[in-house]
């Protein structure tokens, strides 16, 4: 087979796009306006086989050929693979073989990176906890306040985790309610000076009902984080915003009251404890377990993917780390004498999970 070159390309970049429609306040009606922003972390190239002068021909013989290449992704400064419904950032390969006188051959695959998040630092670690009461009425008809006190474990987590949800639920209004608590993902993009919201809600745990004049507890109720897309701290046209669980009120139907929101408590899903320092992270006993994020697959096919000559299949879906068999592990009793002092094989032992 006659060719120019082999090449092979490495590139990552964040794209955002959305449209919005305008009124033009005349009979011409309306027209849609375009938002675009795009972000290039790196892009490069390697020849793995001919030149890059136009008139040279070089032939490749029958048969199997495999041609090492090698790409150092930078060490920071980019951020963590996402596939959102209004942009994406996103890391590929394409291969590519320049022939004359005909189309290219090209193929295409896209590979997750994560942006190390280390979420053993303090401010993860730390309980957020928050309180609120709502006063439910009618028209003229006051009824008393329905009221929350809810806190986490912590407040950084993996995706495979779930979060400990300890509450206190109150009801002194005239109807019976059900506590609940969502967990959402909020994603914001940027372009041309302005802003998209897109909030998305992943799982939900229902309590029992809170009868009138009666009060519920949670105790360290799970609500499980799914494969999704770590937090997006780094990227300026993408922003995966903090997780959130919400806990709120609901009433069986029929439903005579606006629903009421409550506590809104943030939380960071990020990858297990890496380090954001430049020196490599330590080595582990295991490797990291990864699942396929659950937005599903998307097409990587780009505007020059749509000539004829490419090949392959350009569907991706990005995979993240995952916790598999996650176990909730309660804080150790209060007391007043410190474990880790007296020698007291228990009390090392529950230092030691700290």
């Amino acid at each position: 087979m006659k060719m120019r070159a082999l090449r092979i390309f490495n590139r990552g970049v964040a794209k955002v796009h959305w449209t919005e429609s305008r009124s033009t306040g005349t009979r011409l009606g309306s027209y849609t306006e375009h938002y675009n922003a795009e972000v290039e972390y790196f892009f490069r190239r390697q020849l793995l086989f001919g030149g890059d002068h136009s008139d040279v021909r070089e032939t490749l013989v029958e048969g199997r050929h495999e041609f090492s290449f090698g790409f150092d992704l930078p060490v920071e400064g980019i951020a963590t693979s996402f596939e959102g419904k209004h942009g994406s950032i996103r890391y590929w390969l394409k291969a590519e073989m320049d022939k004359p006188w005909s189309f290219n051959h090209k193929t295409k695959k896209a590979f997750t990176v994560i942006s190390p998040i280390d979420i053993n630092k303090p401010e993860y670690l730390v309980s957020v906890e928050n309180n609120t009461e709502k006063l439910l009425c009618c028209w003229l008809c006051t009824s008393g306040p329905i009221s929350i006190n809810a806190r986490t474990d912590r407040r950084g987590y993996c995706p495979g985790e779930s979060i400990a949800i300890s509450a206190d639920f109150e009801n002194h209004s005239s109807r019976t309610v059900i506590p609940y608590a969502t967990l959402h993902q909020t994603q914001t993009f940027f372009a041309n000076g302005k802003s998209r919201l897109r909030a998305t809600k992943f799982t939900v745990l229902t309590g029992l009902s809170v009868t009138p004049g009666n009060r519920a507890t949670w105790d360290a109720q799970l609500l499980k984080i799914p494969a999704v897309s770590p937090t997006i701290m780094n990227c300026c046209v993408i922003k995966g915003r903090l997780t959130t669980s919400r806990m709120s009120y609901g009433f069986p139907q029929p439903r005579f009251f606006p629903e009421p929101q409550f506590v809104d408590t943030a939380f960071l899903p990020a990858p297990p404890p890496y380090r954001e320092a430049l020196t490599p992270p330590p080595p582990i006993d295991e490797p990291p377990t990864y699942a396929e994020s659950m937005t599903g697959a998307v097409d990587i096919r780009d505007e020059d993917d749509d000539q004829p000559g490419t090949m392959g299949d350009l569907m991706f879906t990005p995979m993240y780390t995952y916790v598999y068999d996650y176990r909730y592990r309660s804080p150790p009793a209060y007391s007043e004498v410190d474990p880790c002092r007296g020698g007291a094989s228990a009390g090392t032992m529950a230092c030691s999970r700290l």
